[in-house]
């Protein structure tokens, strides 16, 4: 803009927060793969990369932003159903496995991301994005932990557990992306299958172990409210 002595005038810098920078960052890593710079990133909001960094501390920073945009796309999909309760609870598995599914398939390049920054962002904890396993465990473990306690069954053991499957799916995640690196409805179909059958052993063997049976085309309500009625005839 010229003013009329002649002079130039900047426009103001137009608004950005945190979360359209990340969504940029998304954008990147969806069209050119998972090796994301900050120099692509501020190239994609128009930006220049110092910018950036009154935003972000440094790149690892903005790594740890896209795992949180990925977390939360994972748990919006993945949001509790009233309904799945009247279903058994392999219906149920099968279920968030599909929602987390459709998440991964539509930023395959997101994932890859977080597993690429996490195995080579060496030695120093704090140099390392948000752990997208250790979080959605946690979280997992802190949901079942209510729901068994309120039906008397013991938690022991609960973290390991959820460690166990959320640290399983990743991996054979990383499997199936690796064989269909552009997610196609059929082997899409065999990894949800494959996994929520692996995930009901590994349930079903902890249940077990604390001393509950639970059959195949029950419920998880009456699951639930049979293992407390007997919780109660026991007392």
């Amino acid at each position: 803009m010229t003013t009329s002595s002649g002079r130039t005038r900047r426009s103001p810098a137009r608004t950005l927060t945190r979360e359209q920078v990340v969504a940029g960052a998304v954008r990147c890593i969806d069209r050119d793969g998972p090796q994301m710079s900050m120099g692509a990133v501020a190239g994609e909001m128009g930006v220049a990369k110092p910018r950036l960094y009154r935003m972000f501390t440094d790149k690892s920073d903005l790594d740890g932003a896209v795992s949180d945009w990925l977390v939360a796309q994972i748990y919006t999909a993945v949001a509790p159903d009233l309904s799945l309760i009247m279903q058994p609870p392999q219906a149920t598995i099968h279920r968030f496995l599909s929602a987390y599914a459709e998440v991964i398939a539509a930023h395959p390049n997101v994932f890859r991301f977080l597993v690429l920054t996490q195995s080579s962002s060496g030695a120093d904890p704090s140099a390392r994005p948000l752990d997208i396993g250790r979080r959605l465990s946690h979280d997992l473990a802190e949901r079942s932990r209510s729901v068994l306690s309120s039906v008397a069954i013991d938690t022991d053991g609960i973290d390991h557990l959820l460690r166990g499957i959320v640290g399983f799916v990743v991996a054979v995640t990383d499997l199936w992306l690796d064989t269909d690196p552009v997610p196609r409805p059929e082997p899409t179909k065999v990894f949800v299958d494959r996994t929520t059958n692996a995930v009901c052993q590994l349930v079903d063997g902890f249940l077990r172990e604390k001393g509950v049976v639970t059959k195949p085309d029950m419920s998880v309500a009456a699951t639930l409210a049979t293992i407390t009625a007997t919780s109660t005839t026991e007392q």
